[in-house]
């Protein structure tokens, strides 16, 4: 090659630089607005702490234990809510108390973030012939996606989760072939480790990506070398391995604190079993039998029934058809002597097993019906929403079904590569969870981005390009 030729593209490269971080400071700066206008907007929205999340944080803040203050002021240990959101909110605290205005600002910061490691992981995902459109598109699904702005006006986990989402897609598709496999697993474990911590369901995603990946390992080191099957394995096998070892010492961590903090190695949450038997009970299935598609399940005979778990066995069916009246407030302080919250989780396991067990027609009914809603672009018709707002957010959510569906088209076999490992992946975990525990629609706002990088793969092909040398050089622009 000629000096000439060489300085040539030393410029054009140096132009495709410039033109990436451009399109990137372009979507820091709309993110930054977007994002900050519809967290501000909704300022006083962040009072409300349905999941205790806020309770957890400043009783950590104040007191270094994660647990919940009481009343009287003892502070109570807990594993009810996993750890990661909560302990970052409590760093945000000013005078043992946590201001809206620190969480708006945590989930603009976090909304931000999310949409430039999209577009980051895009740059090496898409097909490169869609240049900076299609990455640039990608993460302006994100930015703008009604889930994630509604999501990131309330005091729930679902902002933080999808960040880490996001920088898990950018690490694994831009630094998977360019640093050494044991730095890219230590990463890459410890970001599945803070993905876990932030949501239990995470650890089986974690799990059945770094299976899927020793299997297309073990597949690719096979059809480019004559190795034995001993050599393949361990260039496949050492990477994977650290992976699984460093969340096994998060899970264990966690396991051991709460061994330490309420007396049993819960390796989740102590609200599994709620959430199973929400999804799960006699009032539900009966629901489903009638009218699921046409009116809201009214949950308060469930949560009536619910409330008197003491006063009966609730995995017996007589418990469930009995009239109660009216919830149960206190418990007996006899019941609460010897009630914890790992045995108040466990007994709503088994009674949800024992519902499972008697009508196994009904759960896999419902479990249809879980995935529905998990996926149903149709938000529900709840807490005053608008009914033409509603109406334009599922059309939205099915024209992005649609271009989804197209790009999954348009990537044909390249779909089915160790690239978009964890996309697939992400997906079928929250399906199947999500098909045997509660379900509803904020449940997949982790899931956005993933649906946001198929989406985009629909772009058309630029007129006149192709994966060219000057289209191969965007892969390496920002990782």
């Amino acid at each position: 090659m000629t000096a000439d030729a060489k300085d040539c593209d030393g410029k054009a490269f140096s132009v495709l630089r410039c033109n990436a971080v451009r399109v990137g400071v372009f979507l820091v700066v709309s993110a930054l607005l977007v994002r900050g206008a519809v967290c501000w907007r909704s300022l006083e929205q962040y009072s409300a702490d349905p999941d205790a999340y806020r309770a957890i944080a400043e009783t950590l803040g104040v007191t270094g234990i994660f647990g919940l203050t009481a009343d009287s002021g003892e502070v109570i240990a807990t594993a009810f809510r996993p750890p990661l959101y909560p302990t970052v909110l409590s760093w945000l605290l000013v005078n043992q108390n946590l201001s809206n205005a620190a969480v708006a600002y945590l989930h603009t910061l976090l909304g931000v973030v999310a949409v430039l490691f999209t577009y980051l992981a895009a740059l090496s995902m898409l097909p490169r012939n869609t240049s900076f459109w299609g990455p640039a598109g990608a993460a302006i699904l994100v930015m703008v996606d009604p889930l994630l702005l509604q999501q990131s006006t309330v005091l729930m986990t679902e902002t933080l989760a999808t960040t880490i989402v996001c920088l898990i897609f950018w690490w694994w598709s831009a630094c998977r072939h360019r640093v050494h496999d044991v730095l890219f697993a230590v990463v890459l474990g410890g970001l599945l480790s803070l993905a876990f911590l932030a949501r239990p369901t995470f650890l089986a995603w974690a799990v059945l990506l770094v299976f899927a990946w020793f299997v297309f390992e073990m597949v690719a080191f096979g059809s480019v070398s004559k190795k034995s099957w001993k050599q393949r394995l361990v260039p496949a096998a050492v990477p994977c391995g650290v992976v699984m070892v460093a969340l096994t010492i998060v899970v264990a961590g966690w396991m051991l604190r709460n061994v330490r903090a309420v007396g049993h190695p819960v390796w989740a949450t102590t609200h599994g079993g709620y959430t199973l038997l929400l999804g799960n009970n006699p009032s539900f299935y009966q629901y489903l039998r009638t009218g699921w598609n046409r009116e809201k399940w009214d949950s308060e005979p469930f949560q009536i029934a619910y409330s008197h778990r003491y006063d009966g066995d609730p995995r017996t069916e007589g418990f469930w058809q009995r009239n109660w009246e009216g919830r149960r407030r206190v418990q007996d302080q006899s019941v609460i002597a010897v009630v914890t919250e790992h045995s108040d989780d466990l007994l709503a396991y088994e009674s949800a097993k024992a519902v499972i067990r008697r009508q196994p027609r009904m759960f896999l009914w419902s479990a249809g019906v879980r995935v529905c809603r998990l996926w149903n672009p149709f938000p529900g018709a709840v807490g005053g929403r608008q009914s033409w707002l509603l109406r334009l957010v599922g059309i939205y959510g099915c024209c992005l079904y649609v271009a989804m569906l197209l790009g999954a088209g348009r990537l044909g076999r390249r779909l089915f590569t160790a690239k978009w490992l964890p996309v697939l992946t992400l997906l079928v975990t929250l399906t199947a969870v999500h098909a045997v525990y509660w379900s509803n629609i904020r449940m997949r706002a982790p899931a956005v981005p993933a649906i946001a990088l198929l989406a985009a793969a629909a772009i058309p092909p630029l007129r006149g390009r192709s994966e060219s040398a000057e289209d191969a050089e965007r892969d390496t622009v920002c990782g």
